[in-house]
């Protein structure tokens, strides 16, 4: 497993997966297919600029998991960086993936001076992804009551936030 930051030639790979993620745990994802920008491959320019990175996990050449990270633009929140997007496709699940690439997005944080947390959020339904983001060091510091909602369901969020050790 090749565990890297995506470059802007990687760009394609990640919209494949990215419509898939947002079809397979539509209750996972803020974004729908019909109204996510990153499903744009042009729209992923960004890449590889400080401050935007995604982390992509590769079986051979697949693009199997990811994990975007990227740095507050608020300079009074430039402190904190957010992660966003964690998705493992469902073969490769189980494996550790997920853990990899957001260790590693939290690993490339800590290389943006100042940063000093990391923030993410995820459904309260994602029981194996709070639980795997605890493990990292993140902990709870709300709940978003019916954040999502989803077919007429209202889903609610977890809100986590992880320290750097950058005080």
């Amino acid at each position: 497993m090749l565990i890297r930051s995506l470059l802007p030639t990687d760009a394609n790979a990640y919209t494949d997966l990215r419509r898939e993620m947002l079809l397979d745990a539509p209750w996972a994802f803020g974004s729908s297919p019909e109204d996510d920008v990153a499903v744009d491959a042009a729209s992923l320019a960004r890449l590889g600029e400080v401050g935007m990175v995604i982390i992509g996990a590769f079986e051979d050449v697949r693009l199997v998991g990811s994990a975007g990270v990227m740095l507050r633009r608020q300079r009074k929140m430039a402190h904190r960086a957010m992660i966003w997007g964690v998705y493992v496709a469902p073969g490769a699940r189980g494996g550790g993936v997920g853990k990899a690439v957001v260790r590693r997005a939290m690993d490339t944080a800590r290389t943006w001076p100042g940063v000093t947390s990391v923030s993410l959020s995820a459904s309260a339904k994602a029981v194996a992804a709070v639980a795997m983001y605890r493990s990292l060091g993140f902990v709870p510091w709300g709940v978003e009551p019916g954040c999502l909602m989803i077919d007429g369901k209202a889903l609610d969020e977890f809100h986590m936030i992880a320290p750097l050790g950058q005080l």
